[in-house]
């Protein structure tokens, strides 16, 4: 039925076109806009055929279900253009009223902005990253064929949806992904950027750094549209689990180093707070060390502190509610450290554990070993709520540990810090000591035990130090401070100087032979050994006019036990201009017969604690009678040490003992008494006679 004619000027009149169809498509009638577009048509006429090839298909699928609904929608092209369709089923009737809006321009714009996408989602792709473009309210992600391969999979085999790959993410880094993620829609980040692991179809894991943005919002500001890339890193990630496995991780021993046990400790402390945990930091020195590994070899101390480190492990508490971790600090210095609800009754028993451990022998590479180790404990908070307050009182316990005879536990005490910021002051005043002239020596009498009753012809020249406000301050005391401040070089120089003008004096005055034992410390021959400006001994005893054999150079264990050929040309020059070499407190040490073979030695001093024991008998009696029966075979005197009875001195007299030195003859005396007490005839009777 043809439209009214007012009615039809009107829809001739409107922007769009306009049609009029059956159920079947077919067009019945249509305003003039879409007939000038289609080249005024004969009616009816089926719209499909109108439509571009690639779009028929969809269109009559379309069609057919718009049929069920009552309303049509599509957009297809129509000749050249672009068109939106939009119709609805007349009421009660069977007929259908469309339009179409040309929508050309929208579609060229999106077709411009997909060229866009596809140039820089090719740059992407060839810059080797994997992009993926997730519409965020639809639900829908793309993936690139790079991005894909790049997890082993192909076109097609994963849903192209978010979840495809973030229910691959690892579980650990789920959470913070999911952070990043909320940080940039929020606006909080101008990029998204995040490190996490995916796992590959073969089953690994890939670390992957993944950056996008944002590139829609809708009109509340909540993302539409997000683009990025992944970015394959798993070759950066392993390295760089290298490099924090070697710098925190002891290669010798494969405990945490001193780096790893500190951020172990700062961790602890501060969550102690919130766990209600206290801390126990336990400082492990092995006694005695440098000795075996001198003796021994590098090798075999390597190995040794391979095997400490697994008793030291074995020992960590496992589980319960005490945890431990063990470090090595360096050298032969490790580190525990404990949290449990009472940290002192922890430590007192896994200290235990440990030296009960470390006392028993080592078998290392055919050897057969023995360390022992001293501990000290701080605790926190009781002695400190940082590492390094902890450090230090851990310090000072094993500090002491190692004074009260090493192979034990201290717990630090504020008495211990008291005495540390004692040593600290005492160690500062020793520096004016020299300068001050608060120095002096005493020399203490060597008698021949062959002939006690005769004037002595040797003496050892004892160094003293009078403090102006403390007083006689113990060389047990200041003589440590010394050497490890280095003092004992220029003091050590003091002393011979005042010895070989001393003895000078004593020889001149008629005691032709007689000689002084002064005391060289291993700092002295190191700090020779590293070419720092020393007066030359030798030089100045012939300054002096005097034979070498004016003096005796003493010289301990550890000195030899150092193999260091520097060392032994310095002890063969002294040597050689004359002098005597004397080994003392021997026994103390890591004795061997090695070093007595490779140094001309030629006078053995034993140890006061061999002599302490000789009237009980027993194994001091049978060690002494050893040592003085060796030396002679090797063609060296022997001097007793520490002789403070009669008995002492008949026992040593009897097993054939060259010299005798301690109380029972005579304390060290000033340079003056010594001459009026010794030097003057007045030595008669020390044999019946007391101590002096």
């Amino acid at each position: 039925m043809p439209e009214p004619v007012q009615f039809s000027s009107l829809l001739d009149a409107l922007p769009q076109q306009v049609w009029k169809a059956d159920a079947h498509g077919r067009l019945l009638w249509m305003n003039a806009r879409l007939a000038e577009a289609l080249n005024r048509p004969a009616l009816p006429s089926a719209l499909v055929g109108w439509l571009h090839a690639d779009d028929r298909e969809a269109f009559t699928q379309r069609w057919a279900e718009a049929q069920h609904g009552g309303r049509f929608e599509m957009e297809y092209r129509l000749g050249t253009h672009w068109v939106l369709a939009q119709a609805q089923r007349l009421p009660d009737s069977p007929l259908w009223l469309g339009t179409h809006v040309d929508i050309s321009a929208r579609r060229a714009a999106e077709a411009r902005l997909r060229d866009v996408d596809e140039v820089w989602k090719l740059a992407l792709e060839c810059s080797g990253d994997g992009v993926w473009d997730w519409h965020v309210q639809q639900g829908t992600e793309y993936f690139s064929e790079r991005y894909l391969r790049l997890y082993g999979f192909a076109p097609g085999d994963v849903d192209a949806t978010p979840e495809a790959f973030d229910t691959r993410t690892h579980p650990d880094d789920v959470a913070q992904m999911a952070r990043d993620r909320e940080d940039h829609f929020a606006g909080r980040t101008p990029i998204y950027r995040n490190e996490h692991r995916v796992l590959a179809k073969d089953g690994s894991w890939k670390w992957v750094l993944s950056r996008g943005m944002v590139i829609a919002r809708d009109a509340a500001g909540q993302p539409l549209r997000m683009v990025g890339t992944h970015t394959d890193i798993t070759d950066r990630k392993r390295q760089e689990a290298i490099v924090w496995q070697q710098a925190r991780v002891d290669s010798l021993t494969g405990l945490p180093n001193r780096r790893a046990m500190r951020e172990r400790i700062e961790r602890a402390l501060a969550q102690r707070a919130v766990r209600g945990e206290e801390l126990a930091v336990m400082f492990v020195d092995l006694d005695h060390f440098k000795e075996v590994n001198d003796a021994l070899g590098h090798d075999v101390g390597d190995a040794l502190l391979g095997r400490v480190a697994q008793r030291l492990q074995a020992c960590m508490p496992a589980g319960g509610a005490v945890s431990g971790v063990v470090a090595r600090m360096g050298g032969d210095e490790f580190t525990v450290m404990l949290e449990a609800p009472d940290a002192a009754a922890a430590a007192g028993q896994v200290g235990r554990e440990l030296l009960d451990a470390l006392s028993t022998a080592f078998d290392v590479s055919g050897e057969r070993v023995y360390v022992a180790a001293s501990i000290g404990v701080s605790l926190a908070p009781r002695d400190g709520s940082e590492i390094e307050a902890l450090f230090k009182h851990a310090d000072q316990a094993l500090y002491e540990a190692k004074g009260a005879g090493r192979n034990r536990m201290r717990f630090f005490t504020p008495e211990l810090h008291e005495a540390a910021q004692r040593r600290a002051r005492l160690a500062a005043e020793l520096r004016e000591a020299l300068p001050a002239r608060q120095f002096s020596l005493v020399y203490q009498p060597i008698l021949s035990l062959r002939d006690p009753a005769a004037p002595p012809r040797k003496a050892e020249a004892l160094l003293r130090w009078t403090h102006p406000r403390l007083g006689e301050v113990s060389p047990a005391q200041f003589i440590p401070l010394a050497e490890t401040s280095g003092l004992i070089v220029d003091i050590g120089d003091w002393v011979f100087r005042e010895a070989a003008a001393q003895v000078k004096a004593w020889r001149e005055a008629g005691h032709t032979g007689f000689q002084v034992g002064i005391n060289k410390s291993p700092v002295q021959f190191l700090s020779e050994r590293s070419h720092r400006v020393q007066p030359d001994w030798v030089q100045h005893l012939r300054e002096l006019g005097l034979d070498g054999d004016a003096l005796a150079v003493e010289i301990t264990e550890g000195l030899l036990l150092e193999r260091d050929e520097a060392v032994a040309q310095r002890l063969r020059a002294l040597r050689a201009a004359g002098l005597s070499i004397s080994l003392d407190d021997f026994g103390t040490g890591y004795s061997s017969l090695s070093y007595l073979q490779h140094h001309e030695i030629d006078t053995v001093k034993i140890d006061r604690s061999f002599v302490a024991g000789l009237e009980a008998g027993g194994k001091a009696l049978a060690l002494c009678r050893a040592i003085v029966t060796m030396a002679h075979e090797l063609g060296m005197e022997v001097v007793a040490e520490g002789i403070e009875t009669e008995a002492q001195m008949r026992a040593l007299q009897a097993m054939g003992c060259d010299w005798g030195q301690g109380w029972w003859f005579g304390r060290g005396v000033a340079a003056g008494v010594f001459e009026e007490r010794w030097l003057s005839g007045a030595a008669q009777g020390l044999v019946t006679g007391t101590p002096r």
